[in-house]
């Protein structure tokens, strides 16, 4: 068990995922730290730290016992070193254990998940897959709400897990010293296209809601003209190529391996979220 002195930072803190963790942690008693990128915002609880800057990352880590690490994206070619010296910074001030949110199926993401493995720190590593609150709170609201959501996925089909799922598993690999050194693959139990996801969803609101594919050209070219730069552009789609080219259609084990118990099932999903 977790010691209640003992002080949990949680990077990424202001996301979907992470205050998840964090209110979890709270609403246990836990002495938490979020992060913040934003100077103004700093507060006892609430920490400077920019991924891009790495002054910011000792301090961060300072007198801080374990960290739940979330980076924006691991596949990016600054994330390795982001978490090398991040990880080295979390050696240097002592603390004993990272839990690292990961991804699936991308040999770049495995290369991120080596150097916590290799460090001197108690590690969990969590893949993670698509989250069912994409779709409430994340890249395709806009869409769900519009009634047309566009996107580069085909046939291949995905197992959606709910961030209420996914952040209970983290909890309990920050305070249980039984998950140390193990990699979960945490996903839900059903594996559903994204026109299905889409469809589900809209049929369940009483609302027509279409999902439209684009090939991967296409979607770089949709990307552009909405203003991201083309590298940026380029990166998303080759990253959305590799894991959507069927290496992850498939179920893992991580939820029932954690809380034991069932992951959610996405109709449930759908009838607890606001899609406004």
């Amino acid at each position: 068990m977790i010691k209640m002195n003992e002080n949990i930072l949680v990077i990424g803190g202001e996301g979907k995922n992470g205050r998840r963790v964090v209110g979890k942690l709270r609403n246990m008693g836990c002495s938490v730290f979020s992060t913040t990128r934003r100077k103004e915002e700093v507060k006892a609880d609430l920490l400077f730290f920019d991924w891009n800057d790495v002054s910011t990352y000792e301090l961060a880590v300072s007198n801080i016992d374990k960290v739940y690490i979330v980076h924006p994206d691991t596949s990016t070619p600054d994330a390795y070193e982001h978490i090398n010296l991040l990880i080295n910074c979390m050696v240097k001030k002592g603390v004993s254990k990272a839990v690292l949110l990961s991804g699936r199926g991308q040999e770049s993401v495995r290369k991120c998940e080596e150097i916590l493995i290799n460090s001197q720190l108690e590690w969990t590593i969590i893949r993670s897959a698509w989250f069912n609150q994409n779709f409430s709170e994340g890249h395709f609201l806009h869409g769900i709400q519009s009634g047309s959501v566009t996107f580069m996925a085909g046939s291949v089909k995905e197992p959606f897990v709910d961030l209420d799922d996914l952040s209970d598993a983290v909890v309990e690999c920050l305070i249980h010293k039984k998950y140390n050194g193990k990699i979960y693959e945490v996903t839900g139990d059903e594996l559903l296209t994204f026109e299905e996801a889409v469809e589900t969803i809209g049929n369940s609101l009483g609302r027509n809601v279409k999902y439209h594919f684009l090939n991967k050209n296409e979607y770089l070219e949709l990307l552009k003209n909405i203003g991201l730069p083309h590298f940026v552009a380029e990166h998303m789609t080759i990253a959305f190529g590799e894991i959507l080219d069927g290496r992850n259609e498939n179920i893992g084990n991580g939820i029932q391996e954690i809380l034991g118990r069932k992951p959610k099932k996405f109709k449930d999903f759908i009838k607890l979220s606001q899609f406004s």
